[in-house]
């Protein structure tokens, strides 16, 4: 009876860490889904720093700075675009609706079993982004394509520089819940184990 009865626990706590793995995998489909967006809004990014500096050059015609602002403008629409429609399983991850996702990744209770995604750091990306809203790099003269140029550029590198340190965190937190799930692979080995043990006697 009392192997029973330790074999029946070892059961539930086995059970139990083995949803904590699918958490865990979970976890990590939210965070790769918003890191592989941020990525690339990142490149979207770069390529429209790369037609404002572009846009700086005195040689441009009106008709060039038109057609490079358009390609910017474009450029920013699918940022937009990519801000609102990046979902896993019905949620929003980019558009500011979301805010942090606790995972249970423990059999147990208690904050050592869970981890946390902080989607309101994407929030905080999407603010950034917002410094992007009504820019353009056109100018009808010298003077005005510069003042177009040195806006551009300072709220591109902004939003870089929010993106680059939500994506730093969303990539830390899929390290973090990759070692987690090793070990409670790990645990759950060894515990099936000695449960065939403590069945055997």
């Amino acid at each position: 009876a009392a192997g029973l009865q330790i074999a029946t626990r070892m059961t539930s706590q086995i059970r139990g860490q083995t949803m904590a793995i699918k958490n865990a995998n979970d976890a990590i489909s939210i965070a790769q889904t918003a890191e592989g967006a941020m990525q690339e809004q990142t490149n979207i990014l770069q390529r429209m720093r790369e037609l404002a500096v572009q846009s700086r050059n005195d040689n441009n015609s009106a008709d060039d700075r038109e057609a490079l602002n358009k390609e910017f403008q474009s450029m920013l629409k699918e940022i937009d675009r990519i801000a609102g429609s990046t979902q896993l399983n019905g949620k929003n991850l980019l558009d500011g609706s979301a805010s942090d996702m606790t995972f249970q990744v423990g059999s147990n209770t208690g904050s050592d079993n869970q981890i946390t995604i902080s989607l309101s750091d994407a929030m905080n990306t999407t603010g950034a982004l917002s410094g992007l809203d009504g820019m353009s790099i056109t100018g009808t003269d010298s003077a005005t394509a510069e003042a177009a140029f040195t806006a551009a550029l300072s709220a591109i590198d902004d939003a870089l520089n929010a993106i680059n340190s939500t994506r730093a965190d969303l990539g830390a937190v899929q390290n973090r819940l990759t070692s987690t799930i090793n070990n409670l692979q790990n645990i759950n080995e060894n515990a099936e184990t000695a449960r065939g043990r403590v069945q055997d006697t």
